[in-house]
């Protein structure tokens, strides 16, 4: 082989490696698949004025912050507007089959609901019926940073229904 040849070789090989290593990194997925897309930043989302996010919850607690809607903030505490959210209402109830057996069923109600507080509709259901062992799902939260029209995801919420 030719000194000209061995020098193209080796100048390829280091462009080659050059190029490689400053790819960008891509954050994998924590779906356990080797899926290889980039991880989204979620700002947080919280129930009314406080910074509960989620978790166990008691009915009067619950029934006192959603009054207030829901709140993106973040870390440094500065508030944007919520333009909509999936609020999915999953009410446990006692069930009995053909046999007369009893059996726990979790009936699922959900509702788009536009802004930052949830619909009237969802509201009254929820005031009514709302019970020890229900849980409530806030997702897909649309957050709205201002002039630019940026448009992001808020980290999703669920709820579980302890006390009353």
């Amino acid at each position: 082989m030719k000194p000209g040849y061995k020098i193209v070789l080796v100048v390829f090989g280091f462009c080659l490696a050059v190029s490689l290593w400053a790819q960008p990194k891509v954050a994998v997925s924590d779906n356990g698949k080797g899926d290889t897309t980039k991880k989204k930043k979620e700002t947080p989302v919280y129930l009314g004025h406080t910074r509960i996010n989620g978790g166990n919850i008691s009915r009067s607690l619950f029934d006192s912050l959603i009054k207030q809607g829901i709140v993106a903030k973040d870390s440094a505490g500065h508030t944007y507007p919520i333009d909509g959210f999936l609020f999915t209402y999953a009410e446990l109830r006692l069930y009995t089959d053909s046999m007369a057996n009893l059996m726990w069923l979790t009936d699922y109600d959900a509702e788009y609901c536009n802004g930052d507080t949830l619909t009237t509709d969802a509201a009254a259901a929820i005031y009514d019926r709302l019970k020890v062992g229900d849980t409530l799902y806030f997702d897909n939260i649309s957050i709205n940073y201002g002039k630019g029209a940026i448009v992001t995801n808020g980290r999703p919420m669920r709820f579980e229904i302890t006390s009353k």
